[in-house]
């Protein structure tokens, strides 16, 4: 154990970054390219070494997203904005919501998720449908 611990100790410089919870917008994009792009090495491989490692960065980017994201308004927006991003999904993928505009103005703020979008969504991200309210 103590040799586990002192190898993790001499790592560390290396993996804080990696880890740590983002300071700003630009460390929280960092993190979340990082996180995706460990999600593909890992591809639903679930006893991966790299599972432990997609935990803790997945519990940053929460830890920095209720500190910073959840606090503006527009918090269901933002969460569809960032799932959006996190399974690089298109406008045009999107068809729980509708036409490529009416995607755009759901995107832009312009029209509300109806609940059948929020039910649609919800199964597409494996999100609860919370996610989608705002409240």
């Amino acid at each position: 154990m103590q040799e586990t611990l002192e190898r993790a100790v001499i790592h560390w410089n290396m993996v804080a970054p990696v880890v740590d919870t983002p300071k700003c917008q630009e460390d929280y994009e960092t993190l979340i390219g990082n996180l995706k792009e460990t999600i593909e090495l890992v591809q639903n491989r679930p006893n991966s070494p790299l599972a432990g490692l997609i935990k803790a960065m997945s519990r940053a980017a929460q830890e920095y997203e209720s500190t910073h994201m959840l606090k503006q308004q527009g918090g269901a927006l933002l969460a569809l904005r960032y799932l959006i991003k996190l399974h690089g999904v298109k406008q045009s993928d999107l068809k729980e919501i509708g036409s490529q505009g009416v995607v755009s103005e759901v995107l832009n703020g312009k029209r509300s998720l109806t609940l059948r979008h929020v039910r649609s969504l919800s199964r597409r991200f494996n999100v609860s449908p919370n996610t989608f309210i705002d409240a």
